[in-house]
Formats: C-alpha cells, structure tokens, sequence
C-alpha cells in the first residue's frame, strides 16, 4: 500500500511539473458554483504557512522566493503574473512546502479557469494532504484538494482522470456527513466504465486497505488483463497473492514490480 501512494504521489508531481494552462469560457451557473466553492479559500492560512517556511530557507532559496515574488507584484500583466505564480508553485514544490505550491497553483487556476489548471491544483494539494504533519494542514489541504478537483470536473465532467481523482482525495479525506462518498464515487465511475483501469486499480487498492483481498484480486486481475504493463497494478497483485497464500503468483508479480 505504502509503494502505491508513492506511485500516486509521483504521478500528482508529474503534473504539477507540466503546468501548462489554456483558456476556456463558462455558463454563469458554473461561475456560480466556482464562487461558492472557492468561498472557503483563505489567503491567510498560506500567510501563516509562508511566514513559518522563509525563515527555514537557506539564504539562496529565500533569494530565489523574495525575487518571485517582488516580480510578482510589479508584474503589469494577467499573463506574467500566471507565469510568476506557476514559477512559485513549482519552486515551492522543489523546497518541500506543498501547500504553497497548491496555493500558487490555485491562483493559477481561478485565472485561466480550465480543467486542466485545476487539476494540476488538486494534484498539488493531494500531495500536501500525503505529506502534512499536523491536522489543521492535512483539513486545509485536503479541502482545497477536493473543491479544485469539483472544479475540474465541473468544467470537464466527461473527463474521467478527473473524476478519480476527486474520488480518491475524497477517500484519502473523506467529508464528515458522507464518509463513503469517495468509494460510492469509484464504484459508480467502474459501473459506467467497467474498463477504465485507474477505477479498477483503486477498488483494488481499497479493497486490500480494508481487508477484502478477494474482491482486490478480482479488480487487479482484470485490470492486468486490460494492462499487462501497467506497473502500479503489478506491484499491487503481489499483496494480495501473498495475503491469499498463492505464493507463486506473489513471487512472480513481485519480480514483475521490481524490473
């Protein structure tokens, strides 16, 4: 289980790494919604974070920052100050606070409002969620995880890697009046789409997080078989096999991860 977050995490870091944005338009009803769940986004939670984190930087690194952001402030232009905030983001990321990267990469995304732009948001602040020592920052950032990644969904509901994604923060940070909403999520995305490997991957994984390793077996076994290449599926399949006591399938899934 440890080494599939790990793969998730890397794969969250891969695309903050690309932050590339676009453009798009939107009806007034999905502006409405954007306001209200942007509502609960507070600048001076990420103030305090940021007032805690310079004085842990090498001088360097703390150059780097104050420079960003004095561009930042005399830039004359939404597009350079999209491109000064992406640079934060990604610097942020690079000295290991997270939940500025995510704050950043929010900014960026209720600029340019694509999917795409609030995907990469989501994704930053999964890794914050993963990463957070105490529990005021794991709450701040696992909210904000989930309202960018409603975003995204919000403007690309067909957009499948969106949807799991919400889903899994969902589980990893599940909403207190609806505790099962990222699972019953998984299951209706599965249902719609009884091929779609990333659902299957992460049934699978839940199921093994709760015990149920032969309905684990069956998730990951059919999503071997629609992905025989698919590394975060084979590293999985070797708990399950050894949990199961097919010691031959472990051994062998196990050689598979490791190439």
């Amino acid at each position: 289980m440890n080494q599939s977050r790990l793969i998730f995490i890397s794969v969250s870091i891969l695309a903050v790494v690309v932050l590339y944005f676009g453009c798009d338009t939107k009806s007034p009803e999905l502006q409405e919604a954007e306001s209200l769940r942007a509502m609960d986004f507070q600048p001076t939670d990420f103030v305090n974070i940021k007032r805690s984190a310079m004085p842990n930087l090498s001088s360097e690194r703390r150059n780097v920052i104050e420079s960003l952001d004095y561009a930042l402030d005399q830039a004359d232009s939404e597009s350079s100050k999209i491109e000064y905030h992406k640079d934060l983001s990604r610097r942020w990321m690079q000295f290991g606070y997270p939940a500025l990267a995510g704050y950043h990469a929010e900014l960026v995304a209720q600029m340019v409002m694509t999917g795409e732009a609030w995907s990469i948001a989501g994704s930053t602040y999964n890794i914050c969620l993963q990463r957070a020592e105490t529990e005021s920052q794991r709450t701040l950032c696992g909210n904000r995880s989930i309202a960018s990644f409603e975003n995204a969904v919000s403007l690309e509901p067909n957009n499948l890697d969106y949807r799991v994604n919400l889903a899994v923060t969902l589980t990893d940070h599940p909403p207190a009046n609806d505790p099962m909403a990222g699972v019953t999520q998984l299951i209706e995305i599965n249902r719609q789409n009884p091929e779609y490997v990333p659902a299957l991957f992460n049934l699978g994984r839940l199921a093994i997080e709760t015990g149920q390793y032969q309905r684990a077996l069956e998730r990951l076994s059919r999503a071997y078989e629609l992905e025989p290449d698919n590394q975060r599926v084979i590293c999985l399949l070797p708990v399950v096999y050894e949990t199961l006591g097919d010691e031959a399938n472990a051994r062998t899934f196990s050689e598979l991860c490791e190439r």
